[in-house]
Order: C-alpha cells, then sequence, then structure tokens
C-alpha cells in the first residue's frame, strides 16, 4: 500500500529568479518620480536622506517562537508577572488587605508532605509523589524557578 503525501511537481525557474533585470532598469515609474524630485542612486528617501540605501532582506527564521518573539521571552513575561504582583501588593496595602500577623504565622507553620505521609497509618501517597509535591525542602532559587520569579541577581542590576 502506497500513498504518495503530495505529488511531486517540477519546479520550473524563470530566466532571472533573483528579478535583477528589474532592480537594475533606470526605466521605471517610481524611479523616475523620485529623481524629478531631487533624488539619485544611493541616496536615502527622508527629509536628511537618512533612510536605507539597500534593498529590504530576507531573514530566514529558523525557530518555533511566533513572529515578533525574541529569545528573551521568558524574561518579559516574568518581568509582567513582576510588575502585576507588585500592582496588586500595592492595591491590598491601599484598600487595607494587607497582611496580617495572623497569615504570617500560619505561612510560617509550613509541615512537610513527605513527612505527613511517612507518619500516616495508611499508604497514601508514594515516596517519589511526595518528594516531587513537597517544596519545604527546595531552596530558594529552586523555588523561584517553579513560580517564576527573578533571581536576586537580576534585581541587583
Amino acid at each position: 500500500f502506497f500513498l504518495p503525501a503530495l505529488a511531486r511537481r517540477r519546479q520550473k525557474w524563470s530566466v532571472d529568479p533573483r528579478n535583477s533585470a528589474w532592480s537594475n532598469d533606470n526605466s521605471k515609474f517610481g524611479q523616475k518620480m523620485l529623481e524629478k524630485m531631487g533624488w539619485s542612486k544611493g541616496k536615502g528617501l527622508g527629509a536628511q536622506e537618512q533612510g536605507n540605501t539597500e534593498h529590504i532582506k530576507v531573514q530566514v527564521k529558523n525557530n518555533m517562537l511566533g513572529l515578533g518573539a525574541t529569545i528573551n521571552y521568558e524574561d518579559n513575561w516574568i518581568a509582567h508577572q513582576d510588575d502585576f504582583n507588585q500592582l496588586l501588593a500595592e492595591l491590598n496595602d491601599c484598600h487595607g488587605q494587607g497582611e496580617t500577623e495572623s497569615s504570617v504565622s500560619n505561612q510560617k507553620k509550613a509541615f512537610s508532605l513527605e513527612e505527613k505521609s511517612k507518619s500516616s497509618k495508611k499508604r497514601v501517597h508514594y515516596m517519589k509523589f511526595a518528594k516531587g509535591k513537597d517544596l519545604s525542602s527546595r531552596s530558594e532559587d529552586d523555588l523561584s524557578c517553579i513560580f517564576g520569579k527573578r533571581q536576586k541577581s537580576m534585581k541587583a542590576q
């Protein structure tokens, strides 16, 4: 059983695939109009003739990022998240919903899921599951990577 994905077709290239005959032609309508207004080859467009003098070059996009996306995208969304968290903190302070003493003490009573699963009589959690879910044994760097926070060295800059 053979099913070709697409039928192969021969490509027929034109005599001038780069269109260099058109780019070297001096009788183009637009070029004549610009030359009547004082423009000449080698000058850029604009009031101070500061525009590009070369053709627009095509860049090969060989990554899976979207159009306009850059490699430092991770840093951008972390910055947006930091700004949003700061905005929420300012709103909480403004409306009197800042952290109270009881909420701070509740956060300090962090329990270890691993210890809890070991001490329970039933075999509730398997060890890999308990270690993977327990964040109390993680370092600050690990937590900042997990929650998408900037590292302290990045804030100093």
